[in-house]
């Protein structure tokens, strides 16, 4: 495998502020990436290709001398992230932090659902070791909308389909509208991918993007004598970005009303059932402690809930790693009593939480209070959904 790296440039200017490095195969030129990671993944060899990728990007941005004032994207496959790398006493993640290149991740949408938990974790881990993270081919499937603020990324990026206005339906616009949103409210880069003409620059601009990458501005190929950037590098990483909370730090800091076990038990039940009758998928996650335990009834609502929604999780002490068909458990069922619980529902057009936290001190033994918020802030309901996913078992 020989990387080639295809070039992301500034709309306004054309500066080139990055590279994406592409695998490619130069003594089987008909090899298809894609269908070569399929194989590799039937085959149970798919993160030993991913991280062997990725070095070679690596290795070759180093020894052509890549600009650092530029971006590095990688593409990683999300199933493969918590993997090790497949070789033993190398300094190659030493050699990554002393280079001065600011690497950024890119996820794929394909298989962000299979392992969410170690998705999230190994974002978190990435972040502190200081890579960016990208969501990639947002437009192309439901699955990146759902999960868009839960994995916060820190740069979104179109999938050649909407720069290219392939379609105009419902999911286009909604895509256009949700990831825009989340852009705006995160300060976040958009690049549209696949600008090849004028037409799909301009429909770029329109859609909100500053970045772009395509044949308009470069072919995949070597690393090239591209002129550093002009001015200082945009900003695009923010490694405080998608932390994960506990719950009970997340109660602590939204603001409560004190009410009734009844008053807050009512509310779970209407979110849920809401969630029933959403026509987007999306992802709907709860936390069962204390005086919310599984019921016959909760049940019989998750398991429908998982015929309908992309993802669904329950924890909680003593559920099993699949409590319900089709519903993810915890990693740890002997996870110790909390005396929070709370439900999440996030999808691309709606986002709903009601978090609640037992009221336990002088003057107030035993009264069944509890502070409690429901919440469609839908900075606050990922926030709520990132700490439930984290502790859910793989697919």
């Amino acid at each position: 495998m020989a990387p080639v790296f295809q070039p992301i440039v500034r709309l306004d200017s054309r500066d080139v502020i990055g590279f994406e490095a592409l695998a490619r195969w130069p003594e089987s030129p008909g090899v298809n990436p894609v269908e070569a990671f399929d194989v590799a993944r039937t085959l149970g060899e798919v993160a030993r290709l991913d991280w062997w990728c990725r070095r070679r990007a690596f290795e070759t941005a180093v020894v052509d001398e890549m600009d650092r004032s530029q971006y590095l994207f990688m593409n990683v496959e999300p199933d493969t992230l918590a993997s090790p790398p497949p070789w033993q006493d190398d300094r190659l993640l030493a050699d990554v932090e002393e280079s001065g290149i600011q690497i950024v991740l890119e996820l794929t949408e394909r298989t962000l659902l299979s392992d969410p938990s170690t998705v999230l974790r190994t974002v978190e881990q990435s972040r502190r070791s200081g890579y960016g993270i990208a969501l990639d081919d947002i437009g192309a499937r439901v699955d990146g909308l759902a999960l868009l603020d839960v994995i916060a990324p820190d740069v979104v990026k179109f999938d050649r389909g909407l720069t290219h206005m392939d379609e105009s339906t419902i999911e286009t616009a909604l895509a256009i509208t949700i990831a825009g949103e989340y852009a705006r409210r995160h300060d976040v880069a958009i690049i549209a991918e696949g600008v090849e003409t004028s037409a799909h620059e301009r429909c770029a601009e329109q859609l909100g993007a500053t970045l772009g990458q395509g044949f308009r501005y470069g072919r995949p190929g070597p690393l090239s004598d591209v002129a550093p950037l002009v001015g200082p590098r945009p900003r695009l990483v923010d490694t405080t970005r998608g932390r994960v909370d506990p719950l009970r730090a997340i109660s602590d800091r939204v603001p409560t009303a004190v009410g009734s076990l009844t008053d807050v038990l009512s509310m779970c039940d209407a979110v849920e059932n809401a969630a029933l009758e959403e026509t987007t998928p999306g992802c709907v996650v709860a936390a069962l402690q204390g005086a919310r335990h599984i019921s016959a009834e909760i049940a019989a609502r998750y398991r429908d809930l998982a015929r309908r929604q992309l993802l669904v999780g329950l924890t909680g002490p003593g559920l099993g790693r699949a409590p319900q068909p089709g519903v993810l458990g915890p990693l740890t069922p002997d996870t110790a009593p909390d005396d929070t619980f709370a439900v999440a529902v996030i999808a691309a057009g709606h986002a709903v939480a009601v978090i609640a936290t037992a009221i336990d001190g002088p003057g107030r033994p035993g009264t069944g209070d509890y502070r409690w918020c429901i919440t469609t802030d839908r900075t606050v309901v990922a926030e709520i959904a990132r700490s439930i996913i984290v502790d859910l078992a793989p697919r």
